[in-house]
């Protein structure tokens, strides 16, 4: 990152202006020094103001260098900000950058020579630093699988996030966050066969509204029987966060894809959830294939696997009896693989990974997919609270 100082220069050159090396001085004085009112002209005539200047740029000088060494033995700061680091007396943490050294004021320049100085320093500028941050989702549970595999679309089915809904592949290239609520009462903010239809179907319907003037008067209010019900907050039960992560291809534990940036998003969610889509030729396949990139990436990273989420299963309820067969030995063969997989390993002992048939664009069987994930949160939430929990 360039210093002030770079940033003014540049700027000089930006706007063609030739600085000379006496304007230069100028400027650079004028950064440094603060006189009392009406006495500039007469200070920098002045032997002893002068000798004050040229030993501030001899200190300037030094206090550069120590920096710049400093700089090449320390070279870059790596550290996790997720890791505590307390302050101790032999370490008393990291320092990023340091801040600037105050000015001197006019007492600091008496002389049996100046005995009423009438001039001041203002102080340096801190250290310029540039940083790279990464940050890590921080969601209860995150979503994983296959570029189209419907994980916009669930999100959406689950909670408020409107989150881009597409039919293409990478629709979502930076992961989303949405929040699920549970009240006493056991429901939830989810609308059991209400249609998710793509974002861009939603937007062409507003927009046909805008033009025909639909609401002029403001937007019609819902019919009483589709009024959604008001709860109190005092009564929620149970909320937890769902993060949508970019799709992932195979070898994205090499980086192809969105690769190792869509991997690192994962790493913190304490439970895991496969979204696979069945209505895909082989979905076992593509089952296989996300676990494998997660254990390439983070060996025991699927062990926080708590679900596979057999996604697009409304064939189950089409009116031709061929897809229903169909769709149900593919979920048969899914149950079977997942359950396999899982007992090979890495696993935790005493868990299990459950498949579930759903439909996110029909919001259909999401209430079950909602009831187990409160229970895996709950879990999870309760092993970090007692010091064994996964994440980080």
């Amino acid at each position: 990152m360039p210093t002030p100082e770079e940033v003014e220069v540049q700027r000089l050159r930006d706007l063609g202006i030739e600085e000379s090396e006496q304007q230069k001085a100028e400027r650079e004085r004028d950064q440094k020094w603060v006189h009392y009112p009406t006495w500039e002209e007469s200070n920098i005539k002045r032997n002893d103001f002068r000798a004050a200047d040229a030993a501030i740029k001899r200190e300037e000088m030094t206090q550069k260098r120590l920096k710049a060494a400093e700089k090449k033995r320390i070279g870059s700061l790596v550290f996790d900000l997720d890791e505590p680091h307390p302050p101790t007396s032999s370490e008393p943490g990291v320092l990023v950058a340091r801040g600037g050294l105050g000015g001197f004021g006019n007492p600091f320049f008496l002389s049996t020579e100046t005995r009423s100085p009438k001039w001041a320093t203002r102080g340096n500028l801190g250290d310029w630093v540039t940083l790279r941050l990464e940050l890590k989702i921080l969601a209860d549970v995150g979503l994983v699988g296959l570029p189209n595999a419907g994980k916009s679309t669930l999100l959406r089915a689950l909670t408020n996030s409107k989150t881009e809904v597409a039919s293409y592949a990478f629709t979502t290239l930076n992961p989303q966050i949405g929040t699920v609520r549970v009240w006493q009462d056991g429901t939830t903010s989810i609308k059991e066969g209400h249609v998710i239809e793509e974002s861009q179907i939603e937007r062409d319907r507003e927009h046909d509204a805008l033009l025909k003037g639909t609401y002029a008067f403001g937007r019609p209010s819902k019919p009483q029987g589709d009024a959604p019900v008001l709860h109190d907050r005092a009564h929620e039960t149970l909320r937890f966060k769902i993060a949508d992560n970019p799709g992932l291809i195979g070898g994205a534990a090499e980086n192809r894809g969105l690769g190792h940036f869509f991997l690192k998003s994962v790493e913190r969610a304490p439970v895991l959830v496969y979204v696979v889509d069945l209505s895909a030729p082989e979905p076992w396949k593509d089952l296989q294939t996300v676990r494998d990139e997660l254990e390439a990436y983070q060996p025991g990273l699927s062990a926080k696997a708590r679900m596979v989420l057999a996604n697009k299963a409304d064939a189950l309820q089409s009116d031709t009896e061929a897809e229903v067969e169909e769709s149900r030995a593919k979920l048969a063969k899914l149950k079977e693989d997942a359950i396999s997989m899982w007992n090979k390993g890495p696993n935790v002992e005493g868990r299990s990974l459950e498949v579930v048939a759903a439909s996110a664009k029909y919001t259909q069987n999401l209430a079950k997919v909602v009831k187990l994930l409160g229970a895996y949160v709950k879990e999870a939430r309760a092993a970090e609270v007692a010091g064994v929990g996964s994440r980080g």
